[in-house]
């Protein structure tokens, strides 16, 4: 039986500051058979140098810079680039645990279908109030899967690219990543695959730490350009993504969400410890409703 092959592919775009992490993560890993492509999106920083830095320790290490291409692009050039049999995708800002890559090969080697890992943000100490809030809220989201692999269906769907693997040809069967998209193409491409057929799988003990230093202001601003995504989606494919279509609250909902709706409330949340007095859970559930108010009921008011 053929031993099956890996290319490992980071896409970066101005991650000069930070591809650093996931590069010395690849020094670590267990498996140090697969080759690691760097795929520069158009940077305008020194995310090259810091790349080229590596090449003494990294042997299997490949750098491919092209003109700015978005996620789609940039992760569709690794894959025609790759070698392997299978293919790895990580984002620039993750630091995969040491036996990652060798997870996603014995993945490959025991299930048919595609895989995404389980990106965690921990909460601690050091960091700022909302992004520890962002951390809960990324485990509480994974905490209802077991330890392991659990295959995914439509009504637990979730797939992301910033963990994730396919064998080659299941890749190119899928056509890759749709370059019209900006925001949801990982979404989307995982989607499809279930769509098609092919099983979609989430394991939870793939893990990988996300470094997201984010602000109160940043995150809604992100949350409402995946909005935007998931809305795109719906006009491109209104047959698959009805759910996307953009339906409203309430008239009384969208009422109590106005009264948060002001960027006051965003700041006293960046700017120091104004509600540390509040216990966790309701100073989270404040955030959650200032954060639902600004980043889907009224995102046209400037944050």
């Amino acid at each position: 039986m053929k031993v099956m092959t890996a290319s490992v592919i980071i896409s970066t775009y101005n991650g000069a500051k930070k591809i650093s992490n996931i590069l010395n993560a690849m020094l670590q890993q267990t498996d140090q058979s697969s080759e690691v492509l760097v795929v520069i999106d158009g940077s305008t920083d020194n995310t090259l140098e810091v790349v080229k830095s590596f090449v003494p320790k990294l042997p299997r290490l490949r750098i491919i810079a092209q003109e700015n291409k978005g996620r789609a692009g940039v992760r569709n050039r690794g894959a025609e680039e790759a070698t392997g049999d299978i293919l790895i995708f990580y984002d620039d800002d993750m630091t995969p645990d040491i036996h990652s890559v060798s997870l996603h090969k014995y993945f490959h080697s025991n299930y048919t279908g595609i895989v995404s890992g389980n990106s965690i943000e921990p909460v601690t100490p050091d960091k700022t109030d909302i992004q520890n809030y962002k951390g809960y809220l990324t485990g509480r989201w994974t905490e209802k899967y077991i330890e392991g692999i659990t295959q995914l269906n439509k009504s637990n769907f979730f797939f992301t690219a910033a963990n994730c693997s396919f064998k080659k040809e299941t890749f190119q069967s899928l056509e890759g990543f749709d370059k019209r998209l900006t925001d949801a193409e990982d979404h989307d491409l995982g989607y499809r695959a279930l769509m098609d057929g092919i099983p979609v799988f989430f394991d939870k003990s793939n893990r990988a730490v996300h470094y997201d230093p984010i602000t109160c202001a940043s995150y809604i601003k992100r949350l409402r350009a995946y909005t935007r995504a998931h809305r795109k989606l719906a006009i491109l494919y209104p047959e698959r993504y009805s759910e996307f279509s953009g339906n409203r609250s309430s008239l009384m909902k969208r009422m109590v969400y106005r009264v948060f709706a002001f960027p006051f409330w965003v700041r006293w949340i960046d700017n120091g410890n104004v509600f540390q007095i509040i216990p966790r859970s309701l100073r989270y559930k404040f955030y959650d409703v200032v954060i639902q108010a600004l980043a889907v009921e009224f995102t046209h008011i400037p944050v």
